[in-house]
């Protein structure tokens, strides 16, 4: 009886101890199975994280270079813009210095009619002829007077004498509209015929007419703005002399820079 006892006892500690056994064994297969459920999703984390850098890394080396391009294209811009501002300047100091010297032949041409009341004004860019007398016109007319063609016939010797000086003569209007029958369409036209007649007279006393040019400015260019006083609107029917050198030296001086 004792023997099969004994045997009964291990028996049931062997079932006992089989038991505990397999459930620890389920509890660390499940925690087995947890775990590499867990490496599983992290390892496609950190997949997913990788090429995330790896887009962005590549973003950013592409954005760096397109940067770096339009850096240098910048560098490239501004020594182009410091390398045409330097000829720029160049130009300009040539330019002034040819003007210069041409105002300085003009000046010359003129000086010894100054006695006569001829003088040179710079107006802008360009060069005025003013005379003592100024050339002036009847209302509606664009006939010379016995004192307009004196002062035509000082400014006729000096062309004469300076065959590379040229003049644009310019004819102005005051504000008065051309009354109905006139033989001219408007103050346009007008403005033309006197700055014409300056022309022919200059031609007639000797002048080249290669030196000579009519440019019609109409009321638009008066020399008094206000034009309430017979006066003012007197000294607005006019024609001025435009100094015009030949400018083949200035031309030679832009080709070279």
């Amino acid at each position: 009886m004792r023997p099969t006892f004994i045997v009964l006892c291990f028996a049931a500690m062997a079932v006992l101890t089989s038991c505990v056994s397999k459930k620890k064994f389920d509890e660390l297969t499940q925690e087995r199975d947890r775990l590499a459920q867990n490496l599983e999703e992290t390892q496609r984390q950190i997949k997913t994280l990788q090429d995330e850098k790896d887009a962005l890394t590549t973003e950013f080396n592409a954005e760096k270079a397109k940067l770096n391009g339009q850096i240098a294209s910048l560098q490239t811009e501004v020594s182009s813009a410091k390398a045409e501002a330097a000829r720029a300047t160049a130009m300009v100091q040539e330019k002034d210095k040819t003007i210069a010297g041409l105002t300085g032949q003009i000046d010359e041409a003129f000086n010894s009619y100054e006695s006569v009341g001829l003088t040179l004004e710079e107006v802008g860019d360009n060069i005025y002829l003013k005379t003592s007398n100024p050339v002036l016109f009847s209302s509606g007319s664009f006939r010379l007077s016995k004192e307009d063609n004196q002062v035509i016939d000082q400014l006729a010797a000096i062309l004469k004498n300076n065959p590379n000086l040229e003049v644009v003569v310019e004819g102005h209007t005051d504000n008065v509209g051309v009354v109905q029958g006139a033989s001219f369409r408007d103050n346009w036209d007008l403005s033309f015929q006197r700055a014409d007649a300056v022309v022919r007279s200059l031609v007639k006393a000797g002048v080249a007419p290669a030196q000579l040019a009519s440019a019609a400015r109409g009321e638009y260019k008066p020399l008094v703005e206000e034009q309430k006083s017979a006066d003012a609107k007197a000294q607005n029917r006019r024609v001025v002399f435009r100094i015009s050198p030949k400018l083949n030296s200035l031309y030679e001086a832009s080709k070279k820079n």
